[in-house]
C-alpha cells in the first residue's frame, strides 16, 4: 500500500504540474470563478493572510529568466502565474480525495485523513493567489497609466 500511495500522490502532482501550464490563459481571465468576488478582502483581513503569506514555500521557476523590473511584461507573466498556480492547488486539493478510492476499505480512514491533510495543504495557497493577483493587476495599470503620460507628455 506504500507504494500504492507514494505512486499515487506522486503521479497527481506532477501531472497537475507539468499540465496546467499548458493551458490557455484565457480561459481563466474569462472565468467567473477566478474573479476577485466581493467577500475576499474581509476574507483575508480576517485569516490575516499578508502575515504569514510569505512564509509558506515558493516553487516558481517559470519567473527565472525574466528580469525582475516591474513592467507590464513581467507583470503579466505573475499575473498568469497566479492563475496557474491557484488553479493546479485546487485540483490538487480535490482531486486528493481520489485516494480514497485507490486504497481498499481497511485503509478508508488512513486515506481520508491523507485527503483532508492534503486538502487543508493545498487552501492557503490558493488563497495566496487569490489575494496577490488583484494587486498584481492594479500594479500592472498604474505602470500602464504612468507609461502612457509619459508618451504623451503629462505627468501625474
Amino acid at each position: 500500500m506504500i507504494i500504492v500511495n507514494t505512486s499515487f500522490w506522486f503521479l497527481l502532482n506532477y501531472s497537475v504540474f507539468l499540465g496546467t501550464p499548458l493551458l490557455p490563459k484565457g480561459i481563466f481571465q474569462k472565468n467567473f470563478f477566478f474573479k476577485e468576488k466581493s467577500f475576499e478582502s474581509n476574507l483575508y483581513k480576517s485569516i490575516r493572510i499578508k502575515k504569514w503569506k510569505d512564509k509558506l514555500p515558493v516553487m516558481n521557476s517559470t519567473l527565472k529568466g525574466l528580469n525582475n523590473e516591474l513592467n507590464p511584461a513581467y507583470l503579466d507573466k505573475m499575473i498568469s502565474q497566479t492563475y496557474y498556480a491557484e488553479f493546479g492547488h485546487l485540483i490538487i486539493a480535490v482531486l486528493g480525495f481520489l485516494c480514497i478510492f485507490v486504497n481498499p476499505n481497511e485503509y478508508f480512514l488512513m486515506a481520508f485523513i491523507s485527503a483532508i491533510v492534503n486538502f487543508f495543504i493545498h487552501i492557503p495557497f490558493c488563497l495566496i493567489q487569490r489575494y496577490n493577483r488583484p494587486r498584481l493587476v492594479k500594479v500592472k495599470s498604474r505602470i500602464e497609466t504612468n507609461s502612457r503620460s509619459l508618451v504623451f507628455g503629462r505627468t501625474t
